[in-house]
């Protein structure tokens, strides 16, 4: 004879799995809580180190000086760590003019030349949200994905170029943004890692960014920040001396 077991097991509670309505509400609470850190500015200024490599392999490295008048101008100057001013450059909406200092010679583009260089269609909104450490090509009214993992969240959007899985840690902060082409054919990827980020002023700013872009060949840009500040009073020089010779 077999003695019957009379203890009941004890009954498991079943999880209950979130709702749209629910899914919803937390990638609003995300976007709310991510929208708070976007950096709203006048005046923007940094040095900036660039490390890069392209095809070609490693190249010599710079410094670049930028100022930015928001929706206006982005003003560089490139140089070597000692100071010595070699390139000057001047963007606005729809041009960028090109000062060669050692060459001695200028030249005036339309903006698509950044696209043809870099690959990517930046627009004069695009840099400027680039330079400060906002997400680009981010649509969040067309948001398809949402998950939420130890590390933070992750919201994948999709923008008329581009699809774009953004990272973001559990402080709110944009961890890395990665683009992926919408149109098959072009094969066009950039990753952008944003990391080290320090406050000041009220700014929560990554002050180190690494950004790779892949299409027919690859380009691997890393930018640390330096002697950053906002909403200062700045000069924008960009004389064209009468010696440069204009190619």
């Amino acid at each position: 004879m077999v003695k019957k077991d009379t203890v009941a097991a004890p009954e498991v509670p079943v999880e209950k799995l979130p709702t749209r309505e629910d899914t919803m509400r937390m990638v609003n609470e995300v976007l709310t809580n991510v929208q708070q850190k976007y950096i709203e500015f006048r005046t923007f200024s940094a040095k900036i180190k660039v490390d890069y490599s392209n095809s070609k392999g490693k190249q010599p490295d710079f410094v670049a000086n930028v100022r930015m008048l928001k929706d206006s101008l982005i003003w560089v100057s490139i140089g070597n760590d000692i100071g010595i001013e070699g390139i000057r450059v001047l963007i606005t909406k729809d041009s960028i003019k090109v000062l060669d200092k050692l060459a001695n010679t200028y030249q005036v583009r339309p903006l698509s030349h950044i696209q043809e260089l870099s690959q990517i269609p930046f627009s004069f909104a695009d840099l400027q949200n680039l330079l400060v450490g906002n997400p680009i090509f981010f649509n969040k009214d067309s948001i398809t994905t949402y998950t939420k993992n130890p590390n933070g969240y992750t919201l994948l959007s999709y923008a008329s170029l581009f699809k774009n899985l953004l990272s973001i840690g559990t402080d709110y902060s944009i961890q890395k943004s990665k683009l992926d082409d919408n149109d098959p054919a072009l094969n066009r990827t950039c990753d952008l890692i944003y990391t080290n980020y320090e406050t000041k002023t009220g700014v929560h700013f990554s002050t180190q960014r690494q950004i790779t872009i892949l299409q027919q060949t690859k380009l691997d840009v890393e930018l640390k920040f330096k002697d950053y500040k906002f909403n200062e009073e700045m000069t924008y020089p960009f004389a064209i001396p009468k010696k440069f010779k204009r190619i």
